[in-house]
């Protein structure tokens, strides 16, 4: 399976990487950038995160990323951390890399004295809502946001 730890500076550019793979409609630069203040500690939003890599080539493979909400819906306590990122590379899917990653989260969370972490995905991720539920998540709300552009 590999190896999951905490993210670190050398991390940066492949975690920046994964990054864009997951959100592929963002700014690289955005990701980057990101990424670096986490690894420099002067992150404002990301709280932890944590990254898989394979022992043997040294590749990276997905990592998770956990951000503290004042309120998540669905969620009885507050503050709640929230799952902000969570990816693994297609070709290791299913060899239990997502639910380490999250366990690592899960664990972190539980040694700060939260008693819920919360998550979200699109309505239609099928495959990341069956990742969610393997990991023992269950479903609190449905939601779809509509905008219009006044001219």
């Amino acid at each position: 399976m590999g190896t999951i730890r905490r993210i670190e500076r050398d991390d940066v550019g492949a975690w920046a990487a994964l990054r864009g793979r997951l959100w592929p409609d963002a700014e690289v630069s955005d990701l980057l950038s990101e990424a670096r203040a986490y690894a420099a500690g002067t992150s404002q939003t990301i709280a932890l995160a944590w990254i898989a890599c394979s022992d043997a080539a040294h590749e990276y493979l997905g990592f998770v990323e956990v951000c503290v909400r004042a309120f998540s819906d669905g969620c009885d306590s507050m503050p709640v951390p929230h799952v902000e990122g969570w990816y693994v590379e297609p070709v290791a899917r299913g060899r239990g890399i997502g639910r380490a990653l999250m366990r690592a989260a899960e664990e972190w969370a539980r040694a700060e004295g939260f008693r819920e972490i919360a998550s979200d995905t699109e309505v239609h991720n099928e495959a990341s809502l069956h990742a969610h539920q393997a990991c023992g998540f269950e479903e609190v709300d449905r939601l779809i946001k509509f905008r219009k552009e006044l001219a």
